[in-house]
């Protein structure tokens, strides 16, 4: 089974979000996965960019 992009994931569930049928705790635990997925993203591209960073150091 393939995953999901982050993106893609975040964007289905703000989706979710602007529908009226979920209750405050369930909004609520949409946010919150949004939130991990961003900070999932934040720390791929971070360490895609410390990577890049020591390699070009190591090409020097």
């Amino acid at each position: 089974m393939d995953t999901m992009d982050d993106k893609i994931a975040a964007k289905i569930l703000i989706n979710l979000l602007n529908k009226d049928s979920l209750g405050a705790e369930e909004k609520e635990a949409v946010k919150t996965a949004i939130g991990v997925l961003s900070w999932t993203a934040l720390s791929k591209s971070r360490i895609k960019n410390l990577k890049a960073r020591r390699d070009k150091s190591a090409k020097q």
